[in-house]
């Protein structure tokens, strides 16, 4: 049974349960991420909303219970979960390093083909890893992928379900991995003149680059499964 929560702002200094509050990361839907300390070590204590779970009730467990059911070192494992009158929260593993959504607005980078054959190749194997257990990601986006020189973690798991080939299929992780393959080429590209075209027509993509990313959204037919994806992008490489 989840607990009624009451409503507090965690600062800087404050502990909860032995960890202590070093900083706000984020926030999203279900939850606020803080950075905190135990024995000097450090953590990502992810408070769930007391609205959130008011208004989706179990729901929000699914994360807890599909990031205990896995162990991928690219993807931050529950060490701790806290439940009481006061708070419901999980503790994972801290992943450093920066989010593309960081590396693209925050520091400009720009990101070269082989980068992006890096990331995808990596994001591909993590999804291809959830697939093959029967879960769905549902939220592969710039702000969710951390990487740190050559690794590449894919970090909140609160919209992943399992996979029931009816609400929850795996094309949804193939759009929203086709979308973010397409930020990053686009880090490079630059605009010469005002007219609005669609972005393959915009970027200078090979015909079987252009073809990959439009079936991954759902634009030529559709992918039935990573292991087309995957065929399909060491391809787009060699």
């Amino acid at each position: 049974m989840i607990p009624f929560l009451k409503k507090k702002i965690y600062r800087l200094g404050d502990f909860i349960c032995g960890y202590r509050i070093v900083k706000l990361i984020g926030e999203g839907k279900f939850g606020i991420c803080y950075l905190v300390t135990l024995n000097e070590k450090q953590y990502i204590l992810k408070k769930i909303k007391a609205k959130a779970i008011k208004k989706s009730g179990n729901k929000v467990i699914f994360e807890e219970e599909i990031l205990s059911s896995i162990n991928h070192p690219l993807i931050p494992k529950i060490v701790d979960i806290i439940k009481d009158d006061k708070v419901y929260a999980y503790i994972l593993e801290y992943k450093e390093g920066k989010t593309l959504e960081d590396m693209l607005f925050g520091c400009n980078h720009v990101f070269t083909s082989d980068e992006i054959y890096r990331i995808g190749i990596k994001l591909i194997n993590i999804i291809k890893y959830l697939h093959e257990r029967g879960i769905v990601h549902r939220d592969i986006r710039l702000p969710n992928v951390i990487i740190n020189k050559d690794e590449v973690y894919l970090i909140d798991f609160g919209l992943a379900r399992w996979i029931n080939n009816k609400k929850y299929s795996v094309s949804v992780d193939f759009s929203y991995l086709g979308h973010l393959l397409i930020y990053l080429i686009y880090s490079s590209f630059k605009k010469n003149n005002k007219k609005s075209v669609p972005w393959y027509d915009e970027l200078d993509l090979s015909i079987e680059e252009r073809n990959f990313l439009k079936k991954l959204i759902g634009l030529n037919d559709e992918y039935t499964n990573i292991y087309e994806v995957e065929k399909d992008f060491l391809k787009i490489k060699t």
